[in-house]
């Protein structure tokens, strides 16, 4: 018996396959195409029926409202012409090593047919089980450089909207953001932020608007505010900053003296106030995405806003 116990075999050990020290990207670029063309398939469905019911699986939050109101627009006046361009073709793709969920990726489109500016996207997996759905765009500025970021088969860090290794967190660079917005110049976050083409188009619209409701005692206002229902998507950049998007509603006011009319003045805004009649105050309700590169915290850059998105949802007479 002790011969034959010394001749046994000894028992193997486990040999654990190590734990890589970063996380591999959740989606590889095959898959990351399955996606947009899964979207792309349900954007031009839903904009074939003029039908924001089809939407859904596939849209999700900003994006999601913000394309239902387009789509009811374009069903209102027999015209799809104010629906926003959204190519599912992409010239790059930033995909997260995010290991627990929501889990989110990022699109950068190719120029769209209207030759208007590439479109950054965000898209989103709420669980192990779900469908990755677009949550949100921008229309990027004209001549807009991106940051850097890791390759697709490296994958990109997701970045908390509380993370303090920026020159300051995700959600506080878009309500600083939304405060320039507000008060300009007058903001205590204005030197933050370079001018963009977003905020002198507001202005050259306040303009015009201020002039016109001059001579009957008007007003003319328009706040911005942060949605605190929608955390902002956050993912890192090489340089150890990072890519912000986040979302914010807009109230747009104009009120003249009694007995003065208010018109609704663009297209999308006459179809959303429909068969109203038309008194002395129009309000127009707005949703917005905005994308912002945050340098990290030891940088002396300024933040840059790249790309917004603005798209009236609603409008009345009260």
């Amino acid at each position: 018996m002790v011969l034959l116990a010394g001749c046994a075999a000894p028992v193997p050990t486990p040999q654990p396959e190590e734990t890589p020290a970063t996380p591999p990207p959740v989606l590889d670029e095959t898959q990351q195409d399955d996606v947009l063309a899964a979207v792309g398939t349900t954007l031009e469905e839903a904009g074939a029926a003029t039908d924001p019911e089809l939407l859904e699986g596939r849209v999700t939050g900003p994006a999601l409202a913000i394309r239902t109101s387009q789509l009811d627009v374009a069903k209102a006046r027999g015209n799809a012409d104010l629906v926003t361009e959204l190519p599912t073709d992409v010239q790059q793709v930033v995909i997260p090593t995010t290991q627990t969920w929501p889990r989110t990726s990022y699109g950068v489109s190719v120029q769209p047919e209207s030759l208007q500016p590439p479109r950054l996207s965000v898209y989103e997996q709420d669980g192990a089980r779900d469908q990755y759905e677009l949550w949100g765009w921008v229309r990027l500025f004209p001549s807009t450089t991106l940051p850097s970021f890791a390759a697709p088969t490296i994958g990109s860090e997701a970045v908390a909207p509380d993370d303090d290794s920026l020159l300051v967190t995700p959600t506080d660079a878009v309500a600083q953001y939304a405060d320039v917005l507000n008060v300009g110049s007058s903001s205590s976050f204005a030197a933050s932020f370079p001018d963009d083409s977003f905020r002198a188009q507001l202005a050259e619209r306040a303009k015009v608007w201020n002039d016109a409701l001059a001579p009957a005692a008007g007003k003319y206002t328009l706040t911005f505010t942060p949605d605190p229902d929608q955390p902002v998507r956050s993912v890192r950049t090489a340089d150890g900053g990072a890519l912000v998007v986040g979302t914010m509603t807009s109230a747009e006011s104009m009120t003249a003296e009694d007995g003065a009319q208010v018109p609704p003045d663009t297209e999308s805004v006459k179809a959303l106030f429909g068969s109203a009649g038309t008194t002395n105050v129009l309000k127009v309700g707005y949703r917005d995405v905005v994308a912002i590169y945050v340098p990290p915290a030891d940088s002396e850059e300024q933040m840059q806003v790249l790309g917004t998105e603005h798209v009236a949802t609603s409008a009345a007479n009260a």
